[in-house]
């Protein structure tokens, strides 16, 4: 019987959900822990040119009309359909208001946290407090200054908050003056430039340790290169950051091989004391740093705000916008490479702004997430007492928050909060509960608990199979079918009876 191959051509309409490349941004943004977010806000602004950081200059030179804007672009062409491609949003924004992230714009949202190194680093800071006469009080606020290093050893705070604290928390009632002192005694600990308020002060703290150094003569060449590098640090430091080698050659009245120096010098220095100290302590604990602030007081208040880090504050390049209004404005006269350069002027700026968007989403769904859960838990954050949780699902946050299921997922999924000084994975606000075998509802983590409890007293020449573990379960008023034991036994990593058998 004789085959014959035929083609047939159907139509088949189907939905398929693709995610924006700005959604895919914010996705991966959400996932991340503060930490690494912070790692990531610096890798966009050393890949992005058009990504800035610090409060944005006035830009009454950019400041145009939406219908300006129109008008410049009037349909260039560089490669292929790029008459109808403009920056999407830099029309939609008022006179001056291009996108700018400033992670601290609410008093809600502070950041104000001492968190983030090891035991030992602290520990190891306490002993050098021996080294000094110190009164009692002296010694109280020291101890809270080194409670408050950062996770790079430096001090995130006005010395009026401080003083604020410790009369709030610490019942320590000082000047700004008498803190400022005891801060002066911290910043002479070891590792040199612990205890800094900035980058500048910290630089500035090792070469003036350097140049005061009792133990070691330095040489009129020596001392001549510190005092250099101290007058480029505490008096021309916008130079340094920005490497502007030429203005500080004539600043100084040197060489430019001389200026090359002074910076590879200056960059030995150590812009991170307090890693460099944990990293170097061989018992060295993980610690966890807090995305979330949670503070309870008696009255039955509590605050939320969230840890910004050491995120910066973004804007868009007001330089790249000039330029991108330049070449608009003759698109008709444009070379190949005035047009190659329209082209990368405009996916930076596009960049920018999409990223600056992200991170605002970022930080507006963190902080609407963890508000449904203080709500959802409100007497849990209180009392911190694992019987007043009630039932918590990521349906119940999602329902509350208004964002979907998987974006509290992400949220939730590697964060964690201080809640009054203890740290809590996001993951313990949540009270799991599942069907025992007579239909009741019973908390999924307290059954943990006794299970784990039931095999740990087992005698071990002798285990309790888990037939025997429905049986001691009922006795303790939890009915739960044989499979279902099997199931919690397994999650918690616990071998069958005859793998635990001695």
């Amino acid at each position: 019987m004789s085959q014959r191959l035929t083609q047939i051509q159907a139509q088949k309409t189907e939905q398929q959900l693709r995610l924006s490349q700005q959604q895919l941004q914010l996705v991966r943004l959400l996932e991340m822990p503060i930490a690494e977010f912070e790692q990531q806000v610096k890798k966009e602004l050393m890949d992005n040119p058009a990504l800035e950081e610090g409060a944005p200059e006035e830009r009454d030179n950019v400041r145009d009309s939406a219908d300006e804007m129109e008008n410049n672009d009037t349909g260039i062409d560089p490669y292929g359909d790029m008459e109808n491609e403009r920056v999407s949003d830099l029309s939609a924004y008022s006179d001056d208001d291009l996108p700018v992230y400033a992670p601290s714009s609410g008093t809600s949202e502070r950041n104000e946290l001492p968190l983030g190194d090891s035991g030992s680093f602290i520990e190891y800071l306490e002993s050098q407090m021996m080294n000094y006469d110190l009164s009692e009080e002296e010694e109280k606020i020291l101890k809270y200054l080194i409670g408050s290093l950062d996770n790079r050893g430096f001090i995130d705070r006005p010395i009026a908050t401080l003083t604020d604290e410790l009369a709030f928390k610490e019942y320590i009632y000082v000047s700004e003056q008498e803190v400022e002192k005891v801060l002066h005694i911290l910043q002479s600990f070891d590792p040199a430039g612990i205890g800094a308020r900035s980058t500048q002060e910290c630089l500035l703290l090792q070469i003036d340790r350097q140049l005061r150094n009792e133990e070691e003569v330095l040489s009129p060449l020596k001392e001549k290169i510190l005092r250099l590098e101290r007058e480029i640090i505490a008096h021309h430091y916008d130079l340094f950051i920005n490497k502007n080698k030429e203005r500080l050659k004539n600043k100084l009245g040197i060489s430019g091989v001389q200026v090359d120096a002074l910076f590879e010098d200056i960059k030995k220095l150590n812009v991170n004391p307090g890693f460099a100290l944990s990293e170097s302590s061989t018992d060295r604990v993980q610690t966890q740093i807090p995305d979330f602030i949670v503070e309870t007081d008696p009255e039955g208040n509590i605050e939320m705000r969230l840890n910004s880090g050491e995120v910066p504050r973004l804007h868009v390049s007001g330089d790249y916008i000039n330029q991108l209004k330049a070449f608009q404005a003759h698109p008709s006269t444009l070379t190949r490479s005035e047009k190659e350069g329209l082209v990368y002027t405009r996916q930076k700026i596009e960049a920018a702004q999409m990223f600056i968007e992200s991170v605002k989403q970022r930080r507006r769904t963190l902080y609407e997430t963890m508000k449904a859960i203080i709500e959802l838990q409100r007497t849990f954050f209180l009392t911190k007492d694992e019987d007043d949780k009630v039932r918590l699902v990521l349906e119940d946050v999602a329902k509350k928050s208004g964002y979907d299921v998987s974006t509290i997922s992400r949220v939730c999924s590697s964060k964690c909060a201080l809640l009054d000084g203890r740290i809590y994975p996001l993951s313990d606000f949540f009270k799991l509960t599942r069907k025992n075998a007579v239909g009741e509802e019973i908390d999924g983590r307290r059954v943990s608990e006794m299970l784990q409890e039931i095999v740990d007293s087992e005698d071990k020449m002798n285990p309790y199979s888990d037939d025997r573990i429905v049986e001691l379960m009922k006795q303790q008023g939890v009915t739960l079918a044989r499979r279902t034991v099997a199931k919690y036994r397994t999650e918690l990593g616990i071998p069958a009876v005859n793998s635990r058998r001695g």
